[in-house]
């Protein structure tokens, strides 16, 4: 049986509008356990959380606000491509996660890294380096396209930027994607910031490389790294979008 489907635009404003308690939306399934978890931490537990089954169905739903303009509705997404343009005028009513992305927050928040041993914080540097010259790459292309319609494209798996055993960005990769090397500029801007910049998602699958390699006694997938994470406590980025959402409840 296939996966329930989300709600279409239409049906997540027509339900806004019928709605008698705050509502969050979020972008996508893939974050609702972290926000799930965040929501714990407000000061209430009459709160609705809604996937809008991706950024631009959220940000598609925020520009029909005025539809539901008496409602509490609550906009959270990825600061995505805005951690480096800023924040457009017209979308200031978003709650922006404070890096890339919420797995960004978690990781730059947590102590994460502790779990390496020297050994493996070696190899982690160095492949580090090569995500961090492949994300500032895709930057400065992105920044170098005139078209309204450019992405930032830095979703690919760490397997396949840098398979394991190579020290060196994978030769069949560079070649699909025409790939230089990056400006000194834009390197040392993507680096001043590291664990902020490039994508969350990369920066656990980076750490899950080491600690759920073979021999290991215990085995830890990105997931389990990212719970682990969001659970330490003490991480300011977390505590700053709690408190963001916090201030939208009341404000309303």
């Amino acid at each position: 049986m296939g996966a329930k489907s989300l709600p279409t635009i239409d049906e997540i404003v027509n339900t806004l509008k019928r709605s008698f308690i705050p509502t969050i939306l979020i972008e996508g399934t893939d974050d609702v356990f972290i926000y799930r978890w965040l929501k714990t931490h407000l000061n209430t537990n009459l709160v609705s959380l809604q996937p809008c089954g991706g950024r631009c169905n959220l940000i598609a739903v925020y520009e029909r606000k005025a539809e539901f303009s008496d409602k509490n509705v609550i906009f959270i997404a990825d600061k995505d491509s805005y951690r480096f343009e800023g924040i457009p005028s017209d979308k200031t009513g978003i709650i922006f996660t404070s890096g890339y992305c919420i797995e960004n927050d978690i990781f730059a928040g947590s102590n994460i890294l502790n779990l390496l041993d020297n050994k493996d914080l070696e190899k982690h540097e160095i492949l580090r380096d090569i995500i961090g010259k492949w994300f500032s790459f895709e930057l400065e292309k992105f920044r170098n396209t005139n078209s309204q319609n450019r992405t930032l494209q830095v979703s690919a798996h760490i397997n396949l930027v840098s398979p394991e055993g190579l020290n060196t960005i994978c030769p069949n990769f560079s070649c699909g994607i025409g790939y230089t090397t990056p400006s000194k500029k834009i390197v040392d801007e993507v680096f001043l910031e590291y664990n902020l910049n490039v994508r969350g998602k990369q920066l656990f699958q980076m750490l899950s490389r080491f600690l759920s390699a073979k021999g290991r006694f215990s085995k830890f997938s990105d997931k389990n790294l990212i719970e682990i994470a969001l659970k330490q406590g003490n991480n300011n980025y977390l505590e700053l979008l709690i408190q963001n959402i916090q201030d939208a409840l009341v404000a309303a």
